[in-house]
């Protein structure tokens, strides 16, 4: 028998694969009503996926990466936007 746990790890990783495709489909599409539609998808997909995550993490059946701290999220950050030139 499952129990919630495994349930919830499940359905983590059924939203993170699901955000993934939304994405590549997105980034695929021609028609620009279709594409804003699975933007709004995965959207909502992401934020399904925080709230379980923190539901998930309330009841100690996941456990976060420790946070980066200030000056680790500058340095990437500052080294993303050269690379991707914004």
């Amino acid at each position: 028998m499952l129990k919630d746990r495994d349930i919830a790890s499940d359905c983590m990783e059924m939203h993170k694969h699901g955000a993934i495709d939304l994405t590549r489909m997105a980034l695929e599409c021609n028609n620009p009503q279709l594409r804003q539609t699975f933007i709004t998808m995965r959207n909502k997909c992401e934020q399904s996926l925080y709230e379980l995550s923190q539901i998930a993490t309330s009841k100690g059946w996941y456990v976060p990466s420790p946070g980066a701290d200030s000056n680790e999220i500058n340095q990437v950050s500052q080294s993303l936007s050269q690379i991707v030139g914004y």
